[in-house]
């Protein structure tokens, strides 16, 4: 569906379902801030955006990133060249791309000034190791998604790509500040959000799903981490075993070779010698599906050096 608006958009939808004006904004927002939606007359917050597209099953948030973020092929292009220095963890050099965003108008509202908290959070913690700084800025971006939320009150807030991001380095940067136990509640909390909105099966849903799969499975393994360093060991394998089940039935690889692997080191901790063989044996899969022989080497060396019983064990004759 293309529209030139927002508004236009809602209203489209509207009359496409057959409601009337009180009937899409029950319990979301007021009639009179609905009406003024769709006169293009108020700009909707992110998180009203999430609860409309409940409401019509329809992406609206896509379209919300169109209209109110990506105006310009210079904002576009501050926020390629950030999220490629995010993945090759160049955060020093995010800085100058932060100074541009602030000049920038596209960058005050919505999912941009997300985003521009999102950089912020990550250079002051990975190059100035100002964890109180990153904190704040973290803080300010999940507040541009819903100004109600805190580090104690986030339960159903967020569901944006970047809210979700910056709800798992909150989460990372909690941790590092030894407080795991807010850590893993905000993480628990993002795995449930996932689960509902994967069970529900929103059409509209999909254009970020990629993205959530892989959120849950580094989640998975980060609460399994934790829970191994406090030897809660049987939880652990818990969640462990929650992102294997999630990645098969959802048909996602990412971050699985390391649950696996990771599901081995607490098995064999446990001297659950046959179950740690057969994690073994499984990882070494996940490491040839993907091509990557040199972990897979690694894993080989590792077991040999530093799990012997597992090398006797036949799992098949």
């Amino acid at each position: 569906m293309q529209s030139n608006d927002f508004g236009s958009l809602l209203r489209s939808l509207r009359k496409m379902l057959r409601m009337t004006q009180s009937d899409a904004c029950k319990d979301i927002c007021s009639l009179r801030q609905y009406v003024r939606l769709e006169k293009n007359i108020s700009e909707p917050s992110m998180y009203l955006v999430q609860l409309l597209s409940h409401r019509f099953n329809y992406d609206l948030l896509t379209h919300y990133k169109l209209i109110y973020c990506d105006m310009t092929l210079q904002a576009n292009a501050i926020k390629s060249e950030a999220d490629d220095l995010i993945k090759q963890r160049k955060y020093n050099e995010l800085y100058p791309l932060i100074l541009k965003a602030d000049k920038l108008s596209e960058f005050k509202r919505g999912e941009n000034l997300q985003c521009s908290f999102y950089y912020k959070s990550l250079y002051y913690y990975h190059a100035k190791n100002d964890i109180e700084l990153a904190l704040h800025n973290c803080i300010n971006g999940l507040h541009a998604e819903d100004s109600q939320i805190t580090s104690n009150n986030f339960k159903g807030k967020i569901s944006s790509n970047v809210g979700l991001s910056l709800l798992n380095i909150l989460a990372c940067f909690l941790q590092q500040s030894n407080k795991s136990d807010k850590a893993i509640e905000i993480w628990t909390q993002i795995l449930i959000d996932i689960e509902e909105k994967m069970s529900a099966n929103f059409t509209y849903y999909q254009s970020s799903v990629e993205f959530i799969k892989q959120l849950y499975l580094s989640t998975c393994y980060n609460i399994g981490l934790l829970k191994t360093d406090t030897n809660d060991l049987i939880s652990a394998i818990d969640y462990f075993d929650k992102g294997i089940n999630f990645a098969s039935k959802y048909n996602c690889l990412y971050y699985l070779a390391y649950i696996v692997r990771q599901k081995m080191r607490v098995l064999y901790t446990l001297k659950r010698f046959d179950e740690a063989r057969a994690s073994y044996d499984i990882c070494m899969a996940l490491y040839l599906l993907r091509g990557d022989l040199s972990e897979l080497r690694s894993c080989e060396k590792i077991m040999k050096e530093d799990y012997p019983e597992l090398s006797i064990i036949k799992m098949y004759d």
